[in-house]
């Protein structure tokens, strides 16, 4: 097999598009679940009995811990691996959708959106950084236009998924499958990600 670190190899790494597509599920996982969440702050503000300031927490805890992670999360990704970190993201995600799933209060939910971010931040570089060192030159466009594709999608079916699950009222449980809905997804990319995702090799002094 071909050395992933190899960046830029003649033919790619084989089995790079089955890894791709793992990298790829996961994230529009996490795009849908940043879109679908929207749909349901109404929902969520009568079901606490949330203020409107309460009710913006939901969405902006997420977004304010993701933002501040990304920088981080990618440096780990040197020093660390990017599979590892990847691996550790889409646990904590779905570890943070599972909470959220069954939160109690809004604080409950608001803390367990933090932790969906920082599943999220850990998550998100390292599937940017391995199209270099996956695909040969002359597919790195199409990688990435994948990735803009799958993002673009997402926040398409988000909404339109958020309404369905909210509006089917699956066994009487309102808003929660919204978030239970990844618990399933996560725990599928976890073992397609151990199965098919290549280790790259630490690069600590990388930005040094």
């Amino acid at each position: 097999m071909q050395n992933p670190n190899a960046l830029g190899a003649a033919d790619g790494v084989p089995g790079r598009w089955i890894a791709f597509g793992v990298l790829l599920g996961a994230g529009f996982m996490n795009l849908l679940d940043l879109t679908i969440v929207n749909v349901a702050l109404p929902s969520l503000q009568t079901a606490f009995n949330a203020s409107t300031s309460q009710i913006e927490w939901v969405v902006a805890a997420y977004i304010l811990v993701f933002a501040l992670g990304l920088l981080p999360a990618g440096r780990l990704g040197d020093i660390y691996g990017r599979r590892a970190l990847f691996i550790s993201g889409v646990v904590v995600f779905t570890i943070g959708s599972a909470l959220c799933g069954f939160a109690t209060s809004i604080e409950t939910l608001v803390a367990a959106r933090v932790v969906q971010a920082i599943g999220s931040a850990l998550m998100t570089p390292q599937t940017l950084a391995f199209v270099p060192a996956l695909f040969a030159p002359r597919e790195q466009g199409v990688a990435f236009a994948l990735g803009g594709l799958s993002a673009g999608l997402a926040s398409v079916v988000g909404p339109l998924l958020g309404g369905l699950l909210i509006g089917a009222d699956i066994w009487g449980l309102g808003w929660r499958p919204i978030f239970l809905v990844n618990l399933p997804f996560g725990v599928l990319a976890i073992m397609m990600a151990l199965k098919y995702v290549p280790k790259l090799k630490p690069q600590p002094n990388m930005g040094n």
